[in-house]
């Protein structure tokens, strides 16, 4: 606990963004991963599941350059696959390496439009290297997908930065009208 108090704020605030990844990383574990968020995409090769699979075995374990080599394979294997690509994100963003979590998260997002982890980690990532405009845009396909995304930023310490533009408040209002308007 010592070493919280010796941080300075954004050194602090990274430290927790990292671990929330970590979270986000062991979330997704070793179960049986779809091929994509939409539900009318073809199952994955054999041989792209096991390097997957692999590849999350040894995230678990904190062997993140072998995990990257076996996701890595897996998306040779099948470049269409959205799963190692949000994967990897993670394991990028864990390592602090944010250019290539982006990269990895785009990916993601341009194979399911419809992936609101991908974009909402996108929004998160954009907000760390202070990319307003692109962190606003992830987080409004982010809730476009799902809802309960706007819950999570209002609370995500990765928005302080955005949390009291006016576009954020205008995200934050549009998509509250829109649930009211559901309901």
């Amino acid at each position: 606990m010592m070493l919280l108090y010796q941080l300075n704020k954004p050194r602090l605030g990274a430290l927790l963004s990292i671990i929330g990844l970590m979270l986000c990383l062991t979330a997704c574990g070793t179960k049986p991963i779809p091929y994509s968020q939409s539900t009318d995409a073809p199952e994955p090769s054999e041989v792209a599941v096991a390097h997957y699979n692999w590849g999350m075995g040894y995230a678990e374990q904190g062997n993140f350059g072998q995990a990257i080599t076996e996701l890595t394979l897996a998306i040779q294997n099948e470049p269409g696959w959205v799963m190692p690509f949000f994967a990897l994100g993670v394991i990028y963003g864990n390592q602090g390496e944010l250019d290539r979590a982006i990269q990895a998260w785009e990916r993601a997002a341009q194979l399911d439009a419809d992936f609101a982890k991908a974009h909402y980690n996108l929004a998160v990532a954009y907000s760390h290297k202070e990319e307003k405009i692109l962190s606003i845009a992830s987080l409004r396909e982010a809730i476009r997908v799902d809802g309960a995304a706007l819950a999570a930023a209002k609370t995500e310490p990765a928005f302080d930065l955005i949390r009291n533009t006016p576009e954020f408040q205008e995200l934050e209002q549009s998509a509250e009208e829109k649930q009211t308007q559901e309901q």
